[in-house]
């Protein structure tokens, strides 16, 4: 997946969702982190987890999520009946991490611990882990739904009964400092490009 720049203002319509601990997606939509480390839930469509989707909104959920494998922790603002989506993301970049080394050098850029990522990189034999790179905007208003049964599961991706317009919202860091970031982390990132 190559990087895209989307143009500020530029609308989309999204009708798919990433799951993630609801601590990951405030870091993200804070912009206290661009990354997102993913192995796959134990039910992936595809069978291990892929990067299928360009643009996503961020979908919080509480299922594994502890407070002591986080470096960072933020309290829910929502139940696991009613689900707040208040982000939305773009991959600029998506590369499949083979080496621990690469994944020590991305510690200081994500809010997990590092027992956590090990298991990840480690699970299920095979020594390897996804890096996507998201470009994390603010929906200009929170929409709040009603959790569904097709939602429920260990899985990446859900394809979400309802299509979110992205108009008026606006990206969480500034350009440059994405920028910066994302430079740091595209750096590491292709030093043992797979």
């Amino acid at each position: 997946m190559s990087s895209l720049q989307l143009h500020f203002g530029e609308r989309v319509v999204i009708s798919s969702a990433f799951k993630e601990w609801n601590s990951v997606v405030e870091a993200l939509g804070r912009g206290e982190q661009i990354i997102i480390l993913r192995k796959g839930g134990i039910i992936e469509d595809e069978g291990d987890f892929v990067p299928r989707e360009r643009f996503f909104v961020l979908f919080p959920t509480l299922t594994h999520e502890k407070r002591e494998l986080l470096k960072k922790f933020f309290l829910p603002d929502f139940s696991e009946d009613n689900i707040k989506i208040k982000y939305w993301a773009q991959v600029v970049l998506a590369r499949k991490i083979l080496s621990k080394n690469t994944l020590e050098k991305l510690d200081k850029f994500h809010i997990w611990k590092k027992e956590v990522v090990e298991e990840r990189f480690h699970r299920w034999q095979k020594d390897e882990v996804w890096a996507l790179v998201v470009r994390v905007f603010k929906l200009p208003k929170v929409l709040e739904i009603k959790n569904d049964p097709d939602y429920a599961g260990c899985k990446s991706w859900i394809n979400i009964k309802f299509s979110v317009d992205t108009s008026g919202s606006f990206p969480v860091i500034s350009d440059e400092e994405f920028q910066k970031i994302f430079s740091e982390i595209k750096s590491i990132l292709e030093e043992n490009k797979s």
